[in-house]
């Protein structure tokens, strides 16, 4: 079992709560668990990868008002097949190849004040991959 330190944000009172994040990287099932706690909040996710484990656990603390201050929430965070059972992903950039100088840890702090959730990243990565399309 892996261990987080990771920063909230919480939305309502604009400002940051410590909290730590468990991850059970599936020793006895393929399956990532994420525990997260802090002061009174508890969430726990159980996903087939990592990044979509990250994506679950990153909604539901949006939902109950809390951001996550990592890599991970980026708009521009992709994981690759490849990388399915490690907590690594790319930061990608419109009409760029993801190279490995792009790859960071979802866990890595990252100072933002913007939060979009699974959905909106899912569409932002749609448009990554279609700016790669060479046009004729």
């Amino acid at each position: 079992m892996e261990k987080y330190d990771v920063t909230l944000y919480d939305l309502s009172r604009k400002s940051e709560i410590n909290a730590v994040v468990y991850a059970d990287e599936g020793d006895s099932s393929d399956d990532i668990i994420l525990r997260i706690t802090s002061e009174n909040i508890v969430v726990t996710v159980k996903s087939e990868g990592y990044f979509s484990a990250y994506q679950e656990l990153r909604d539901k603390l949006l939902k109950k008002g809390f951001g996550l201050k990592c890599n991970g929430s980026l708009i521009n965070a992709n994981q690759s097949a490849m990388m399915t059972y490690t907590p690594k992903v790319y930061l990608v950039e419109m009409s760029k190849q993801a190279l490995t100088k792009n790859i960071v840890s979802v866990w890595d702090y990252c100072d933002i004040n913007v939060f979009p959730d699974t959905k909106e990243q899912n569409q932002y990565i749609e448009k990554w991959f279609e700016s790669l399309k060479v046009k004729f």
